[in-house]
């Protein structure tokens, strides 16, 4: 067996060398020069997609109709390759064609703001989702704005790489002037106007969100932010996946340890084809360094989701801030009932013995302390699921394993030195521990079924003015009560009352399953029919 202090030393090395091992980052698809396949002459193209376009005005029904419908999309693919390839700017491109651009309207995105534009069918999906698309008029296209990188400082929402745009061209022969491109905001529209008629915009669904976890950093950083936490900080908040809109409901979706929002990109995968989920939900990610103890990443949630509803206020008034909605996986599911739920003197009383306004520490770390234990809930939020949830903990805490990673992680200067040391050393003997100079608990030791907040928070009931709900895995190695997915037994996912528990066949992993996905959209549909607009 390797020695302990060899068996850390390498785990810091793997760390290490994960860490700066990220060189030569992915680059947007850039076309220099036009295809061979689309080098067709642009008058017989455009010749091709007009009389296809006149065709497209007959009933859906008609025959001919998809016939026509493939006949324009196939002329629009290689026009849009003539389009966006070669050294000319938007503008010149279209116009050395013949069209227009419209760089007007909500629904229509000028490409020319954009770094990259490129088709769907140009990213490599290769298995890891579920391929969903909408066959329709026009063609799929993703767009795409750079922002900084993982660990940069952005505007506050502004997720970190990248923004991905899902967009369909189409090119309209009914407007004044030569024939117009549209590059459509799909997540906002479904339909074009032709004849008096409506059309269905073809889409794909899937192509922007593998685009995004291919460019962005979030998710292959998974272990270096539970291991350096503090490095990682910059990219606490919440991200949000469109502008804010107040007609929206807010789905936050809140990860567990080692993880990031990717956890979420296949839930994400199976919502977004849905129109009555785009109309009616807006999605903000929560993200945040794993390492650090729940309880503290609970106090960093509940800032900026009162931050974001504070601006969302100011700006456009309550909206349907009120009907929130989370969705939280495994530790995030402690993050988010911690967050929603009055903890009266329960937390602190199982850290302290004597009341704050006695322990001689400074103002600084009192408020921290109060902002921490003493808090008052959010008040938003309307319904909550929790997704293989260790509501008393899980034993895996407490194997060696665990244990080894545990020693492994370096918490921030907040909680070593301005918090623990300082209050160590102020307030001896009025802490709960038998320990002459207890450790600040980090992630991995603070989800011990022994660990103090878990057992607090445990003991707390849930606020009855939320409506609860749980997705459980099961491995189906024995009887439900005695069964894990893995990581959380039963005996600590299962908690009552909420109004409806799903058990699905599934490892740790429940956001990855599909019966997940199928009981997230019945959940999200039954909350619209009790919150109409």
């Amino acid at each position: 067996m390797m020695p302990l202090r060899t068996g850390i030393q390498s785990a810091c090395l793997f760390a290490f060398v994960l860490l700066f091992s990220h060189c030569g980052a992915p680059q947007a698809p850039v076309c220099r020069s036009v295809p061979s396949a689309s080098k067709v002459p642009s008058q017989e193209l455009l010749d091709e997609a007009r009389r296809s376009w006149r065709e497209l005005k007959k009933s859906p029904n008609s025959p001919g109709f998809i016939a026509a419908r493939d006949r324009y999309n196939a002329a629009l693919a290689k026009l849009l390759d003539q389009l966006r390839c070669g050294p000319q700017d938007w503008p010149s491109r279209a116009g050395s064609l013949g069209t227009q651009i419209s760089t007007h309207g909500d629904e229509d995105v000028d490409p020319a703001r954009l770094d990259a534009v490129f088709p769907a069918t140009q990213v490599d999906i290769n298995g890891s989702l579920a391929h969903r698309w909408t066959e329709g008029v026009g063609v799929p296209f993703v767009g795409w704005k750079r922002t900084t990188p993982v660990g940069i400082k952005r505007e506050p929402h502004v997720l970190p790489t990248g923004l991905p745009y899902n967009l369909t061209a189409i090119l309209s022969f009914d407007e004044p002037g030569a024939p117009t491109w549209h590059f459509k905001k799909r997540w906002l529209v479904n339909e074009i106007n032709l004849a008096g008629g409506k059309r269905t915009l073809a889409a794909d669904w899937t192509a922007p969100n593998a685009f995004y976890w291919s460019m962005c950093d979030l998710d292959d950083l998974n272990i270096q932010n539970a291991i350096l936490p503090d490095r990682f900080s910059e990219e606490t908040g919440l991200f949000f996946i469109q502008r804010y809109d107040p007609k929206k409901i807010p789905l936050i979706m809140v990860h567990g340890l080692i993880s990031s929002p990717a956890a979420y990109k296949h839930i994400i995968n199976d919502l977004a084809p849905q129109p009555w989920f785009r109309e009616n939900y807006q999605i903000w990610l929560f993200n945040y360094p794993t390492g650090n103890p729940w309880l503290y990443s609970s106090m960093k949630f509940r800032e900026h989701v009162r931050a974001a509803c504070d601006e969302a206020r100011a700006a456009h008034g309550l909206g349907r801030l009120d009907q929130m909605v989370i969705l939280s996986h495994s530790m995030g599911g402690l993050i988010t009932r911690s967050s929603v739920t009055n903890p009266g003197n329960l937390f602190y009383d199982a850290v302290f013995r004597v009341p704050l306004r006695n322990l001689r520490v400074s103002e600084a770390t009192r408020e921290f302390i109060r902002d921490a234990t003493l808090y008052q809930p959010l008040t938003e939020p309307k319904r909550v699921i929790f997704m293989a949830v260790p509501h008393r903990g899980s034993p895996v805490a407490t194997f060696r394993a665990a244990v080894l990673i545990s020693r492994l992680i370096r918490l921030p200067k907040v909680l070593t030195v301005d918090l623990l040391d300082a209050t160590v050393q102020s307030v001896q003997g009025v802490l709960r521990s038998e320990q002459a100079k207890p450790k600040m608990p980090n992630s991995v030791s603070s989800l011990a079924p022994s660990d103090k907040s878990n057992i607090a928070l445990s003991s707390m009931p849930l606020p009855k003015r939320i409506k609860f709900h749980s997705i459980i895995g099961d491995r189906g190695k024995g009887p439900l009560s005695e069964s894990s997915d893995g990581v959380v037994p039963y005996w600590s996912s299962h908690v009552t009352p909420v109004e409806s528990e799903k058990i699905i066949p599934s490892d740790h992993s429940v956001p990855d399953h599909p019966q997940a996905a199928e009981e997230v959209t019945r959940i999200l549909k039954l909350h619209l029919t009790e919150n109409p607009r």
